[in-house]
């Protein structure tokens, strides 16, 4: 008997470590922020979901993160684009993986939103694509990513796709077959590369990037607000 409930307590050991491990690792090897986006989260307002900036606005981007890349990383990204008159909300997801809640929109309050545009990184955007078949969103935009399922967005002209041309982490193959039957509109970043759409520092396997951070976010954050405005807004 003795045996048996020793037997037992190994084993129940042996679950409740894994189980530690599946929930501690993803967070042990996620891509932290670098100090840029941590100051620029300061400026932020905290929220259950995440944070966001410039609440009052209502045309509303919500940011999915890149998988295993912590929501603050995109900071910088965020509050710039708030600056133009956009409210952008961050959204935190479990384990630091969007594809694991990729409706967690519907947690963010858009009651006074009149266009709601979904936007992703990386694993984020394929995330934010599985949302974006719902009719309350009136747009996506991917960043270094593609749609999971092309064949619901068929006919849907409110797509924007912005690529860094130094970009060792997209795969380019899939992402052609990915985008090939459907209406998108495609902004090339020249010079950069997968990390700088957020500001956690190299990734492992990208290229380096030929243009600063702030230079590639400054062209990201133009080609979303022409996008919008040209796209989105009468």
């Amino acid at each position: 008997m003795a045996f048996i409930k020793k037997k037992f307590l190994w084993i129940l050991s042996g679950v409740l470590i894994g189980l530690l491990l599946f929930v501690v690792m993803p967070y042990q090897i996620s891509y932290s922020p670098e100090k840029i986006a941590i100051e620029a989260y300061k400026q932020s307002i905290p929220t259950s979901f995440g944070y966001e900036y410039n609440s009052k606005s209502s045309i509303h981007i919500i940011m999915y993160p890149g998988g295993l890349v912590s929501h603050i990383a995109y900071a910088p990204l965020a509050y710039d684009l708030s600056l133009k008159g956009y409210r952008v909300s961050v959204l935190e997801m479990p384990l630091n993986l969007a594809i694991t809640q990729p409706l967690a929109y519907k947690g963010v309050d858009v009651t006074n939103s009149d266009k709601i545009i979904l936007m992703g990184h990386s694993l984020g955007g394929v995330a934010a694509s599985i949302a974006m078949e719902s009719n309350v969103v009136d747009g996506l935009i991917v960043l270094a990513s593609y749609p999971l399922n092309s064949l619901s967005l068929q006919g849907n002209p409110q797509i924007l796709s912005i690529l860094g041309s130094n970009d060792g982490l997209l795969n380019l193959d899939a992402y052609e077959e990915a985008i090939k039957d459907i209406d998108i509109e495609e902004v090339i970043i020249e010079g950069g590369n997968h990390a700088q759409f957020g500001s956690y520092g190299p990734q492992d396997n990208d290229l380096e990037a030929t243009i600063s951070p702030s230079i590639q976010r400054t062209q990201i954050i133009m080609a979303i607000d022409e996008w919008i405005k040209s796209t989105l807004l009468p």
